[in-house]
């Protein structure tokens, strides 16, 4: 037995020495050789409209006297993970009615020899959109009812885009519109059934009136009634906001807040702090997200807002050690304005920055540097207004984003104020621009387009004018992104685009992102 083991031993070192001493003569046939083919003719990127018919034509060399081959497009959305493939053809030749939904896709050509199951594939980057997925959007009215125009990427401005597709002007003055990638909406099956779907949607707000539309045809989803539960009375917005995971809208001091999960309608107000509906929310704030920071007039108090409490909290005072501005809660100030400037998340910490404007108990006039962590205390600083500014009179204001400064507007003038502890005036404030006579400021907003899809990336300064001729858009753009304009381009040469009526809001669409 002790031999056969032996034997076995032997034969088993010799297999292992022979294993080891192989010194891999094996051919090995790079797949470029067994399957030559190569695809060129073909653009990286491909813009396109809902509707439009998409050719490709590609060229394929290294397939002479290849048998057995497929050839086929695909199409599937970029950014979800395990998103399903969908076939287009079976030809070389594409030529596809672009009939999905708009977002950024991934468009793959493939070419497979079907016997020995070989492939070489190319796969290039598909944007869809409509005609308003790339825009300047504005708002505007005729003196009592609202309508929407669009100044395009060439120039062109479309007007009257609710009356030309059916809907009518909306009742009172223009005030606000917003956008959602992923607006809830209830469909009606054929059989009768209900179906949620999400729709990329505007909301829009009047003095007296409140819709929503698809983003993609302007057909309405919402008129006023079906965007709440129970129609509040009057119907007078204030203001307006959307995210992903929420929606606010302010009626008349009253303050509603919408999650996702349901259909896209507003249930009932939020109470107040005091657990009553006896407050009266102020026309700005921050609502962002599920969490919003707003203004009571009648506690003259800041309070908080979220979507998982049906009430609004006041913020905590200054504790010991903290750096104490006054208190936050019944101060017994008049709030003048309230502006957003922008959000921070670092270290798992959420941060929103405003500035504001109040009238104090002792009759003047102070700005604070707000910074909003949860209900913490809010007030980093406080400046007194030096004595003549023009800002205790402005209705139209905005601020800038990362730099101290505030502009506002004065008949056709574009202003800038300094917030800074400074007590002259000649320090502070200054005049911008001046805009042709007749023309006077409607809205200002501050915009930063930086994304990696954007069309136009931009950090601007665009304004609103109105005059006996229309509304004019005006765009500057701050040097290096800093809070400087070039002072050599004069208002004619920043002109973006202009309509009829009278202007209050424009909100810039660039590849289906709202800003």
């Amino acid at each position: 037995m002790r031999k056969y083991i032996g034997i076995c031993c032997l034969l088993a070192m010799a297999f292992i020495a022979g294993c080891i001493d192989d010194r891999g003569n094996y051919d090995y046939i790079p797949s470029s050789e067994v399957f030559p083919v190569e695809i060129t003719g073909l653009d990286t990127n491909y813009d396109c409209l809902v509707g439009d018919i998409l050719r490709a034509k590609p060229t394929v060399t290294g397939v002479e006297g290849e048998k057995n081959l497929k050839y086929t497009w695909f199409v599937y959305q970029r950014g979800v993970a395990f998103s399903k493939e969908d076939t287009l053809c079976h030809t070389k030749d594409l030529e596809w009615l672009v009939d999905c939904d708009v977002n950024n896709y991934y468009l793959m050509f493939e070419v497979r020899d079907t016997v020995r199951n070989l492939l070489v594939k190319k796969t290039l980057n598909l944007t869809v959109g409509t005609a308003y997925s790339t825009g300047w959007f504005v708002l505007e009215d005729d003196g009592a009812n609202t309508d929407l125009d669009v100044v395009m990427p060439d120039g062109k401005t479309t007007e009257n885009l609710m009356v030309t597709y059916g809907s009518g002007r909306m009742e009172g003055k223009a005030k606000k519109m917003v956008f959602k990638d992923r607006h809830p909406q209830e469909v009606e099956n054929v059989d009768g059934t209900v179906k949620k779907e999400y729709k990329k949607a505007f909301s829009v707000i009047s003095e007296k009136d409140m819709r929503v539309y698809d983003a993609q045809n302007m057909s309405v989803l919402k008129y006023r009634n079906d965007c709440f539960y129970e129609m509040p009375t009057p119907l007078n917005p204030l203001n307006i906001a959307t995210e992903s995971v929420s929606d606010e809208v302010n009626i008349g001091g009253k303050f509603y807040l919408m999650s996702t999960g349901n259909i896209g309608k507003f249930g009932y107000p939020l109470m107040g702090a005091d657990g009553t509906e006896n407050y009266d929310i102020f026309k700005e704030g921050i609502l962002y997200s599920q969490h919003c920071y707003l203004w009571d007039n009648v506690s003259k108090s800041f309070v908080y807002a979220y979507t998982g409490n049906s009430g609004l909290t006041l913020l905590n005072e200054a504790g010991d050690g903290e750096a104490n501005y006054g208190p936050v809660s019944n101060t017994g100030c008049e709030m003048k304005l309230f502006r957003f400037r922008q959000y921070t998340y670092v270290s798992k910490v959420a941060t929103w920055t405003a500035y504001a404007l109040w009238l104090n108990g002792d009759g003047k006039y102070e700005i604070l540097d707000l910074s909003f962590v949860s209900t913490n205390y809010p007030i980093e600083n406080k400046y007194s207004l030096p004595a003549g500014s023009g800002l205790p009179d402005v209705e139209i204001m905005e601020v800038h984003k990362t730099e101290t400064k505030i502009f506002f507007g004065k008949e056709n003038q574009l202003c800038e104020h300094n917030v800074s502890a400074r007590t002259d005036l000649e320090s502070r404030e200054r005049v911008v621009y001046t805009f042709p006579a007749g023309e006077e400021i409607a809205c200002i907003r501050h915009l930063v387009v930086d994304t990696k899809n954007a069309k136009e990336k931009m950090n601007r300064l665009v304004v609103l004018t109105n005059g006996v001729n229309g509304w004019r858009l005006y765009g500057f753009e701050f040097i290096n992104g800093g809070g400087e304009f070039d002072m050599t381009v004069l208002p004619e040469n920043a002109l973006i685009g202009q309509g009829e009526g009278n202007a209050r809001y424009v909100m810039r669409m660039d590849n289906n992102v709202a800003y």
